[in-house]
């Protein structure tokens, strides 16, 4: 193995120290920390694969001691070439004169980011940290103090949640860090307010989706009564129900308001909801001491995730719920 002491992993940006754990593609030579390949899961080097030529730590060395020195993202800190535009790392637009260091872009991770928030994925978890003084979360509540996929909430490591979580993580666990870290346990969830009888089906929380459907199933009875008992779609039912009356217009208030403020309530409970669920299913399959903990994580991600399927037949029950109950009162005129 060659020397690569004062290289530069292009993965994640650091320079290779003495004693580091270093690996090289075996078709162009780029070196990467052992544990940033394994993340990365390929040569990221396109350039290299396309011209078909091979690493050296000459050009490298030559590139950034050009007559323009390197752009440092003040967003994560990755050294760009003089002429980009955005940071190759995160994509933050570049400006010049940021070479210097910056304080969130210390190596005890101490303060702020220690990786950007683009190394969240979906399919693998997420490769880096997380600096929760900023993001598009706005989870400022946190401080300074960086999260990576090491790190326990609750007694669950972030990468478990993550993989549980799957594609599009960022946006749950920040909300699963202010839970677990302090706490809380409000917080919107649009998806949920909007379609509250599927949401719980959708993540696989079957017991509180069932639920769900059937009190919404139930609570839409009054409007559909309402609506084709008044002809507003073209077609009169005779449900044999006045939908003047005074007792029937109680009743259709009443599950209007009721509906309304269950689906608040859902929706800012509800990613609390799928937390302690997550917390649960994962605690439960690291109980079972997998050996190998690729499986236990593909484990934890097929327990999580969503289901259309459920979906499907979530909307399927709810339509058979609601417009049977109604059909089996009514006639076609």
């Amino acid at each position: 193995m060659g020397n690569y002491t004062g290289a530069k992993c292009i993965s994640c940006g650091e320079r290779f120290k003495a004693g580091d754990d270093v690996v090289v593609c075996p078709e162009c030579g780029t070196p990467y920390h052992r544990e940033c390949y394994l993340r990365e899961g390929k040569c990221i080097n396109e350039e290299l694969h396309a011209s078909g030529q091979s690493w050296t730590q000459e050009q490298e060395t030559s590139d950034e001691s050009g007559s323009r020195e390197n752009i440092r993202c003040i967003r994560c800190g990755f050294e760009n070439t003089p002429e980009k535009l955005f940071c190759e790392k995160c994509g933050t637009p570049l400006m010049k004169n940021m070479s210097e260091e910056r304080p969130f872009n210390t190596a005890d991770g101490q303060n702020g980011y220690n990786r950007n928030m683009n190394d969240f994925n979906g399919a693998n978890g997420f490769n880096g940290g997380f600096g929760a003084d900023s993001g598009p979360m706005g989870a400022q509540a946190f401080g300074r103090t960086v999260y990576n996929q090491d790190s326990e909430i609750d007694g669950v490591r972030l990468g478990d949640y993550a993989k549980y979580v799957g594609g599009n993580p960022i946006g749950f666990l920040s909300n699963f860090i202010r839970f677990g870290k302090f706490g809380s346990k409000l917080s919107m969830n649009l998806g949920a307010f909007l379609f509250p009888e599927v949401y719980f089906l959708y993540r696989k929380m079957k017991p509180w989706g069932i639920v769900a459907l059937l009190l919404f199933a139930l609570l839409s009875i009054p409007n559909l009564i309402y609506t084709l008992g008044s002809g507003l779609y073209g077609i009169t039912m005779d449900i044999g129900v006045n939908i003047k009356s005074n007792n029937f217009m109680v009743i259709y208030s009443i599950a209007a308001y009721a509906t309304f403020i269950i689906r608040i309530v859902v929706g800012l409970f509800a990613n609390y909801i799928y937390y302690k669920q997550a917390k649960k299913d994962i605690i439960e399959i690291r109980d079972e001491n997998i050996s190998d903990d690729s499986e236990a994580k593909a484990k934890i991600a097929a327990k999580g995730g969503v289901s259309w399927v459920n979906v499907i037949v979530g909307f399927t029950v709810y339509a058979v719920i609601s417009f049977g109950t109604v059909m089996l009162m009514s006639r076609i005129k």
